[in-house]
């Protein structure tokens, strides 16, 4: 299936609800402010966006480099995990997030995914449970 800005919503409402996500709930406003510039077509659902509200919206991290800050890997029921990393730009915000069917991008990603148990946090978050 090919990406789409529909499918990018998609994994924003997903992640949005993982608790497991340090800042899950800071997602749906940085991503109802952004313009996704960029949707990869290699198979997986990664996409690149810029924040235009910044005003409106806290930092998901701190400032300072750009570049990822946050890993998470899921189970979902299937022969390799599904591996999230999540960037930012050298203000804090939502730069774009890298959606992959395995730890390596082992594939084009299969419709339907629904993410299972927490795998691995890098860097290592609390759960809240």
């Amino acid at each position: 299936m090919p990406n789409s800005n529909a499918i990018a919503a998609a994994w924003i409402e997903a992640l949005a609800s993982r608790s497991e996500i340090p800042f899950a709930s800071k997602l749906k406003a940085h991503f109802a402010g952004a313009e996704i510039t960029r949707l990869c077509d290699c198979g997986c659902n990664s996409f690149e966006c810029s924040v235009k509200e910044v005003g409106a919206v806290e930092p998901l991290c701190s400032p300072g480099r750009p570049g990822s800050f946050f890993e998470a890997a899921f189970s979902a029921g299937l022969e390799e995990p599904i591996d999230v990393v999540f960037f930012a730009d050298k203000h804090g915000y939502l730069s774009g997030i890298d959606i992959h069917y395995g730890l390596s991008n082992s594939g084009p990603m299969p419709s339907g995914v629904v993410l299972g148990s927490l795998l691995y946090t890098m860097p290592e978050a609390t759960v809240a449970l």
